[in-house]
C-alpha cells in the first residue's frame, strides 16, 4: 500500500511539473484537478466514456487509453506535433497515419483540417476503437486499414495488452498476443500518388515501415514525415540512427515545431525533448504553407484566419 501511495505521489509530481510547462494549460493546479478527476471516473465506468475534444471532435475513453487521455487534461498531448499538423495540412492534402492507435492524428487531420486520411493500426481491439471514434465524428474523409505495416508481406505475432506500446513480438507470448498479416506501405497504398504527410509510431518498427515504402519516399509530394525514435528499436537489435540514416538518404531532415511562436527549428539528428521527430524534405515549401493559414489554439478550440 505504501509503495502504492508513493507511485501515485509521484505521478502526481510527474503530472504537475508538465502542467507548469505546457502552453495550452493555464492553471497546473485546475489541470492536476482533471488528471485525478478523469482517472478515477474510468475507473468507476465499465463502459468507455464520450469525451469533448477540440472544436466539435468527441472521443471514446476508458481505463488503459494512454494513447489519448492526456487530451483530457493537456487539451492537445504531443501538442508540438499535433499543432504542426493542424498548421500544415489542408483539404487538399492525403495523411497516413502509421500506428493510428485510437485516432488522435488521425481526426486533427480529417476533423480539423479535413484533409483526407489513411488511418492503419494492426492490433484488432484498438483497431476496433480506432473505428469507433472516426463513425462517432462521422468523419467520410478517413480509410481505415486493420494490418501491420512492414518491409514484406507475412503474418508476425503483436502484443495487445500494451495500450499505445503494442509492438510486434519475436515470438507469441501466452494469451497477451495476436497474429497480424503485415503488408508494406508501396503494396498497400500503390495507387495513392499524393500522399504528402505520414506519421509513423510502430514502437521501435520504423526501419522496417521505410523499407517497404521506398517508392513513397521517391514521389517528390511526400513532403514530412512525423516518426518515433524512442530507442524502441533496440527490441529489433538495430540503432535508430539506421532509421534516420534512411530519413537523411531521401532527403528528410529533423526539425522541431515551436508553439507558440509557430516556428521551425533545424535539428542536427532528431528531437530529444520529445518522443517524436519531424522530418521535412522542402523546408521552404512547409514555411510557406504555414504562412498561409494562421491558428489560434484556446483550450478546446482551433480557429483559422488567414493571415494579413
Amino acid at each position: 500500500k505504501k509503495k502504492y501511495l508513493v507511485k501515485i505521489k509521484n505521478k502526481l509530481i510527474e503530472r504537475y511539473l508538465q502542467f507548469i510547462t505546457h502552453p495550452l494549460v493555464e492553471s497546473p493546479l485546475i489541470g492536476i484537478i482533471k488528471y485525478v478527476y478523469i482517472n478515477c471516473k474510468i475507473r468507476l465506468y465499465p463502459k468507455p466514456l464520450k469525451i469533448k475534444w477540440l472544436n466539435n471532435l468527441k472521443y471514446y475513453l476508458s481505463l488503459g487509453d494512454s494513447g489519448i487521455i492526456g487530451n483530457y487534461y493537456f487539451f492537445i498531448d504531443d501538442y508540438e506535433e499535433s499543432i504542426f499538423l493542424i498548421h500544415y495540412l489542408t483539404d487538399e492534402d492525403l495523411f497516413i497515419d502509421v500506428g493510428s492507435n485510437h485516432g488522435h492524428y488521425t481526426m486533427i487531420s480529417s476533423g480539423i483540417c479535413n484533409s483526407k486520411s489513411i488511418s492503419i493500426e494492426p492490433v484488432k481491439e484498438t483497431y476496433a476503437r480506432l473505428k469507433m471514434n472516426i463513425e462517432l465524428n462521422q468523419l467520410k474523409n478517413v480509410k481505415l486499414f486493420n494490418i501491420g505495416i512492414s518491409d514484406s508481406e507475412e503474418e508476425l505475432f503483436i502484443s495487445n495488452n500494451m495500450g499505445s506500446m503494442n509492438r510486434i513480438m519475436h515470438e507469441a507470448s501466452h494469451d497477451n498476443c495476436e497474429l497480424v498479416q503485415t503488408t508494406t506501405l508501396d503494396k498497400l497504398l500503390i495507387s495513392e500518388q499524393n500522399i504528402s504527410l505520414i506519421k509513423i509510431d510502430v514502437e521501435g518498427y520504423e526501419k522496417k515501415v521505410l523499407l517497404g515504402c521506398e517508392k513513397i519516399l521517391e514521389n517528390p509530394n511526400l513532403n514530412v514525415i512525423i516518426i518515433e525514435l524512442n530507442n524502441s528499436s533496440l527490441n529489433y537489435n538495430y540503432d535508430e540512427n539506421e532509421t534516420i540514416t534512411i530519413l537523411n538518404k531521401y532527403g528528410f531532415l529533423a526539425y522541431r515545431y515551436i508553439y507558440p511562436g509557430n516556428t521551425l527549428a533545424s535539428l542536427e539528428k532528431k528531437n530529444f525533448k520529445s518522443f517524436n521527430t519531424i522530418f521535412i524534405r522542402n523546408i521552404n515549401l512547409v514555411k510557406k504553407k504555414i504562412e498561409q493559414k494562421s491558428v489560434t489554439i484556446n483550450k478546446n478550440t482551433v480557429k483559422f484566419t488567414n493571415p494579413q
